[in-house]
């Protein structure tokens, strides 16, 4: 997997893609192995459902691999494309498709918002505001957005359970540290990209996103959002980071956030005593905080 950075023109954003290697690719996935008692599960939305989901059709997926794991019977449908935004998903074609599979759905996992970000908060910052007014940009935008997009789902089908997580403490990877500065560069001004206080900053803002997951879930029973920032920190011997409680001063570390996954998708290679490469961790968590008693299984 490789990272691309595209500049256009006229707006001079940025935006993620991944091509994936180590497993096959598919912007949807049949059921394998299913039975009667078989929930049916989607996943929508950007990169973050590929690299995680992708090859659910064979089973070999790292949701599906957590699942079979745990004795849950398994019939994932991923929707997921790289690259994506919720301002796209929340009209139009995307929108439409997503509607369209939630109606046969049990539960819908979805992933979004960093790419808006990447967008966004480039061109914020060169208005000259503050990271927290960029931040706050972000926020009011995705609140909506999401919101539209989750509303949607429900309407589509108000039996279907609908799940989100922000994303984990990333940008760990050797020179992701200036991937991070150009997302938010108001963080590092006159500073290193080592300092403390820059990372911390940086850290703020990215971690609203899991805000807007919060504050949708407060507001409506059919949705859950997931926390699970400061895994792959705790997981590295951080004594000071827990799950749902991150490290504020440091990023993800470099095994878990490597730049072979472009500084923002979980590694693949196993790591420590666990022999669990960060994507299966981020996996395992999942069970731990929804399907074990949402899937029951």
């Amino acid at each position: 997997m490789y990272l691309t950075l595209t500049t256009t023109a006229q707006n001079n954003t940025m935006r993620f893609s991944t091509a994936l290697s180590a497993l096959p690719l598919l912007a949807s996935a049949s059921a394998f192995n299913t039975t009667s008692s078989d929930q049916k599960i989607v996943v929508a939305g950007d990169s973050w459902g590929t690299v995680l989901a992708g090859g659910s059709a064979f089973g070999v997926s790292y949701l599906e691999r957590a699942l079979k794991g745990h004795s849950c019977p398994s019939n994932v449908q991923n929707i997921a494309v790289p690259g994506t935004t919720a301002s796209e998903w929340s009209t139009g074609s995307y929108l439409s498709t997503l509607k369209k599979a939630a109606e046969e759905a049990d539960h819908i996992w979805i992933t979004l918002m960093g790419n808006d970000a990447l967008e966004q908060m480039p061109d914020c910052a060169r208005t000259g505001k503050s990271s927290e007014e960029c931040g706050d940009q972000l926020y009011n935008d995705m609140v909506d957005k999401m919101g539209q997009i989750v509303d949607a789902v429900n309407e589509a089908n108000p039996d279907a359970k609908v799940v989100g997580m922000g994303y984990e403490m990333m940008f760990g990877g050797v020179g992701c540290g200036a991937v991070a500065a150009m997302l938010f560069p108001q963080c590092w001004i006159g500073k290193e990209k080592e300092d403390s206080s820059g990372v911390r900053c940086f850290n703020t803002q990215v971690l609203r996103m899991q805000g807007v997951w919060d504050e949708l879930a407060s507001t409506r029973d059919f949705l859950t959002s997931l926390n699970i920032l400061g895994l792959t920190q705790k997981a590295d011997g951080d004594e000071t980071a827990e799950i749902g409680s991150p490290n504020m001063d440091a990023l993800g570390p470099n095994w878990a956030w490597p730049d072979y996954e472009g500084c923002i998708h979980p590694g693949i290679l196993p790591h420590g005593d666990t022999k669990l490469s960060a994507a299966e961790m981020l996996m395992e968590e999942m069970y731990n905080q929804y399907w074990t008693t949402e899937y029951k299984c």
